[in-house]
């Protein structure tokens, strides 16, 4: 039978671009539609429910399932999950792409999101397998971490691009031909890992879906407090029913004891605040340089390719970092980097208007989430035997989706918020022209479309003063929960030396 140590090296490196591949579209996903959606509207004519859960239901139906796949693929063979999350990743996709109504679309979706769910975790368990190496594994992890993380943040720029050019349905159409490559020389390539011997309790697989799905949903689309606060108490609930059979049943499907070991629980908070920070700030910032700055979705894009060149080269210099100072020590240094590149836009227009200093903030915060995100995964993929890799890597994945919904949430909702207080509405706009710029700076133009020339122009000066202040007061926001992070991950480093 063939292993991952009877495997060609020079092989692992092909397939390691393949499953980046895949995570990379993975990851597109949950954010692509935030620009698309005006168009899909268009054409389909969805209602304002409808139109949240077009967009929600990819991360609210991953995330509960991350877990229970992260850890089948740990009873029954990691390739045989993978492929199967190729296939009903690519299904779905053009099923998505040739949706004929909202209803079908939203089946779709959830399917894309099935697709993911098995997709992310077994791709950075498999990591553990194909590199057993600790410095050729830093490396692959480094890799796929900055894949996974920027992903996010360039989903709506790519968007952009493809409605621009094709229209809405695009943007699932860039995934099947990824995908059918990725099924191929997985098949051909991928190692076939024997069946793990520790059973697959499917009861605590339920729990722990219907614990993270309450509290995704209350922090991915509250709706309303009451819902929010009903959502998250069943979530809690079923958690604590899961970790109470964990501690009961011999084996666990998830050995809590990783939580008890150093700097496992800074890691996930490391996964959380990046995740929460690259994909809230990454829609504030594509907003900002669209509709502030008035650049084009392409020349957005260019704009925030540094992020991704940033984290590129954090990628290279991250395991050779984590060999000779630790994996606490660079995450608090991807903590300090963070903050100072994020006081580029806390510090308003004057920093953000800079070309210079906007592309140094921007590359900074590529780095420095690099850093943080590349030293978290590897601190729980390392923190595990090979055979409970899937466990380990469905947690860091869980909370990925997690940050990237209250990133989404919170952000956005603070910088609506002081959006709103701060736009100077010209007296004379009349009184529904002022609720609808109200509502944002992209609707603010909309508002002014049908205004006097010089009213129109006092109003979208307005708007884009007050979309500049709400993100400079997110990234104030961010820099202080990095800076806190920071002093946090330190203190722990120092303990657990």
């Amino acid at each position: 039978m063939t292993t991952a140590r009877a495997e060609p090296a020079v092989r692992a490196w092909p397939l390691l671009a393949v499953l980046g591949a895949g995570l990379f579209l993975v990851a597109v996903d949950a954010t692509v539609l935030h620009v698309a959606l005006p168009d899909l509207v268009r054409q389909l004519r969805p209602g304002a429910a409808a139109q949240v859960w077009i967009v929600a239901i990819y991360p609210l139906t991953a995330a509960p399932l991350l877990l229970p796949f992260g850890t089948l693929g740990d009873r029954y063979g990691r390739r045989r999950v993978l492929v199967t999350g190729y296939v009903v990743f690519g299904i779905a996709s053009f099923g998505c792409a040739f949706a004929p109504n909202v209803p079908v679309l939203l089946a779709f979706r959830a399917m894309l999101g099935a697709g993911g769910a098995m997709i992310m975790p077994v791709t950075m368990s498999l990591l553990r397998e194909l590199f057993p190496e600790q410095r050729r594994r830093r490396t692959a992890i480094a890799v796929c971490s900055g894949i996974a993380g920027t992903g996010s943040v360039f989903g709506p720029i790519l968007g952009g691009v493809l409605v621009e050019t094709w229209g809405w349905r695009a943007t699932f159409l860039l995934n099947p031909p990824v995908i059918l490559a990725a099924v191929v020389l997985a098949l051909r390539w991928l190692p076939r890992n024997p069946p793990g011997r520790r059973p697959w309790d499917a009861l605590s697989a339920g729990l722990a879906a219907g614990g993270v799905l309450g509290i995704a949903f209350a922090v991915g689309q509250p709706g309303s407090w009451v819902t929010a606060i009903a959502s998250a108490t069943a979530g809690c609930v079923l958690i604590g029913l899961f970790l109470r059979r964990q501690r009961r049943t011999d084996p666990p499907l998830l050995d809590l004891t990783l939580f008890r070991l150093p700097g496992v629980r800074a890691a996930v908070g490391g996964v959380l605040l990046v995740m929460s920070t690259l994909v809230g700030l990454g829609l504030l910032f594509a907003q900002y340089l669209q509709v502030v700055l008035g650049l084009s979705p392409t020349a957005a894009a260019a704009r925030l390719l540094l992020v991704l060149g940033a984290s590129a080269v954090g990628s290279v210099v991250t395991p050779s970092l984590l060999g000779r100072f630790g994996n606490a020590r660079v995450r608090t240094a991807g903590f300090a980097v963070t903050v100072v590149a994020l006081l580029v836009p806390a510090a308003g227009q004057a920093a953000l208007t800079s070309p210079v200093l906007l592309g140094c903030g921007l590359t900074g915060l590529g780095l420095g989430m690099a850093l943080a995100l590349t030293s978290s995964t590897d601190t729980l993929l390392s923190a595990t035997s090979a055979d409970q890799a899937g466990g380990a890597a469905a947690v860091e994945k869980t909370g990925y989706e997690l940050g990237a919904g209250f990133g989404t949430t919170v952000f956005g909702s603070l910088a609506a918020a002081v959006y709103a207080g701060r736009l100077a509405v010209p007296a004379a706009v009349p009184e529904p022209v002022r609720r609808l710029a109200l509502s944002g700076p992209a609707q603010a133009e909309t508002a002014a479309s049908g205004l006097p020339a010089q009213l129109a122009d006092e109003l979208l000066g307005a708007a884009r003063t007050a979309c500049t202040t709400g993100l400079q007061v997110s990234a104030g926001v961010a820099a202080g929960l990095f800076l806190l992070a920071a002093v946090w991950s330190w203190v722990v480093s120092v303990n657990d030396g």
